[in-house]
């Protein structure tokens, strides 16, 4: 009886999300604040150095199903003077692939922004990301329950359902825009706040010829980095918000970050070197736990997400792991432009 329960609720899970008409699937992080461009174009570029490279994975729901949730992503972004502005620009790719229909999503997305400076201290950026992308999965993976013969399921027996019996795509191109406001309040804190819409085409994403589109979706992203002189300890509150057609998320939490070794004053011997533990709440969803190490530039983290919906009974609480490596360097030569947050 509990492998039944099991088997239908991943069925309903995975099955039902990648063949669901409106297809709704878009990327999911748990550790959204280390990957601020995916999220809004006026992010990119901002943070401390002229270049970063990042890279994550994702794998969710792996205790339901043989074909869980896999999502992988890699970014690149900079930024430089133009006028009295900066010009912050970059790319993103991310694949996501979810069930035994192999739902895939695969797109590539260029951000783009130009940030002023309101003050000495604060700056506020407007930017936008043009994409392509593809949606596929395949038919021929798929049985159900009429083409079971008692033994196995037989795939040459017609499953009445009106879906093609070929591997099904479909390839659009996308845009989105966003605006970035961040205040530095000392030398060693800041906060900032931006807000981004994606799918603005609202594209038709079927395989059928029915009228079926991509919900826009609206994000809403707080970050903060609070420090004092002197001080081992640093405190990073962020949260995030998305709406989009009839679902919503919300996700809130902070990382409280220590100092290990700090960086040499006079030579490059000794490097400013952490370790940040973060406690995050997915509302309604999951506890999200992290822990991220970072080395100069260097940073490497992994998260876990502990359900705490009804969703438990399935899954047993085990909700997904994350993994991230990011890279940030400054050019020796001096190109690129002032250090920002």
């Amino acid at each position: 009886m509990k492998l039944a329960k099991k088997s239908l609720l991943s069925f309903c899970i995975l099955l039902g999300s990648a063949l669901s008409l409106q297809a709704q699937q878009d990327k999911q992080f748990s550790m959204f604040q280390y990957s601020k461009s995916q999220l809004n174009p006026a992010t990119a570029g901002f943070f401390e150095g002229d270049y970063q490279l990042f890279t994550n994975f994702r794998n969710q729901w792996m205790t339901v199903s043989d074909h869980p949730f896999r999502t992988i992503s890699a970014a690149f972004d900079t930024r430089f003077e133009v006028g009295n502005g900066l010009l912050g620009c970059g790319i993103n790719f991310y694949n996501d692939i979810s069930g035994d229909a192999s739902y895939s999503v695969n797109q590539i997305t260029v951000p783009l922004n130009y940030a002023v400076s309101l003050s000495r201290t604060s700056k506020l950026s407007f930017g936008i990301s043009p994409s392509f992308y593809q949606r596929s999965l395949k038919n021929t993976n798929l049985t159900w329950n009429n083409q079971w013969t008692g033994v196995t399921f037989n795939q040459s027996i017609d499953n009445h359902e009106n879906i093609p019996t070929t591997n099904l795509s479909v390839s659009k191109f996308d845009i989105g825009a966003g605006i970035y406001y961040q205040s530095e309040l000392t030398k060693l804190s800041w906060f900032s706040v931006g807000i981004s819409a994606q799918h603005l085409t609202k594209q038709n994403i079927t395989y059928y010829s029915e009228d079926h589109d991509l919900y826009r979706k609206l994000s809403i992203t707080v970050h903060g980095n609070f420090n004092k002189k002197k001080s081992n300890f640093t405190l990073r509150p962020n949260a995030m918000m998305f709406i989009q057609g009839p679902n919503s998320m919300w996700i809130l939490g902070s990382g409280f970050d220590f100092l290990l070794k700090n960086k040499s004053l006079h030579t490059s011997h000794h490097k400013r070197t952490s370790i940040e533990f973060g406690t995050y709440y997915r509302i309604n969803d999951a506890l999200v736990l992290n822990t991220i190490f970072h080395m100069d530039g260097l940073g490497i983290g992994a998260s876990f997400d502990i359900n705490t919906s009804s969703i438990v009974t399935g899954t047993g609480g085990f909700g997904a792991m994350e993994f991230f490596l990011s890279y940030r360097l400054s050019n020796p030569r001096g190109f690129g432009s002032p250090s920002i947050h």
